[in-house]
């Protein structure tokens, strides 16, 4: 579970991306970027998702903002109608992920995980533990997963992580798979369980190491 500041003027909009994102984490919702400037030390999000109007276009501001002050928090940007043509100028302001408004549930999990795990894969870092599965039977969604695998490179690769923290203890057990394919095209091998649920069992066409592959072997 991460900390997501949304940030959009349109309230209609304000509320669906409310509701994608409280379904997996912490959410904090302001209505314009001075105030998601602000709430940025308060909140200490993980993830910021940002509305970009086509005329306003304040949500590039934003990113201008993060890139001069050097905070290293990813942005995903959600265009509205006619947005798309920014879409380039976003990304180069370091925009993690463009997706288009109005965005289905399937695919702002999709964005966010993916947002996540890039984060992580940079700083090292491993993801913590999600309340999904602490409240879960860990071994039944491991099972779940390797059933559900669509990814020809994590079939049957999901499994339970602990590792040794301190003297003679283990932390909890996590879901994990480490990907080959990944490490084959440079990448952290290793990925937690919203990338898995989110990417490796619903679509692995998202993953950076994937397209690679496929790009690769249709050449």
């Amino acid at each position: 579970m991460a900390r997501i500041l949304v940030v959009h003027s349109d309230r209609s909009a304000r509320k669906l991306l409310e509701r994608h994102a409280t379904r997996h984490h912490d959410v904090t919702l302001t209505t314009n970027i001075a105030q998601g400037l602000l709430s940025l030390s308060k909140v200490r999000p993980d993830l910021i998702v940002v509305g970009l109007d086509a005329k306003k276009k304040e949500a590039l501001e934003l990113l201008r903002q993060l890139k001069y002050a050097k905070t290293d928090v990813p942005t995903i940007v959600v265009g509205a109608a006619g947005a798309g043509a920014l879409q380039p100028v976003a990304m180069k302001l370091g925009a993690a992920a463009f997706i288009e408004y109005p965005v289905e549930q399937h695919t702002f999990d999709q964005a966010v995980s993916k947002a996540l795990q890039q984060d992580k894969d940079v700083h090292g870092a491993i993801p913590p533990i999600t309340e999904e599965e602490l409240q879960s039977n860990i071994s039944e969604v491991e099972s779940t997963f390797n059933r559900q695998m669509k990814c020809f490179a994590g079939k049957n690769q999901v499994y339970l992580q602990a590792l040794i923290h301190g003297y003679n203890r283990t932390t909890r057990p996590r879901i994990s798979l480490k990907c080959n394919l990944r490490r084959q095209y440079g990448q952290p091998p290793n990925v937690y369980y919203e990338y898995i649920r989110d990417v490796c069992c619903d679509d692995p066409g998202a993953c950076p190491a994937y397209q690679e592959f496929r790009a690769r072997n249709s050449a």
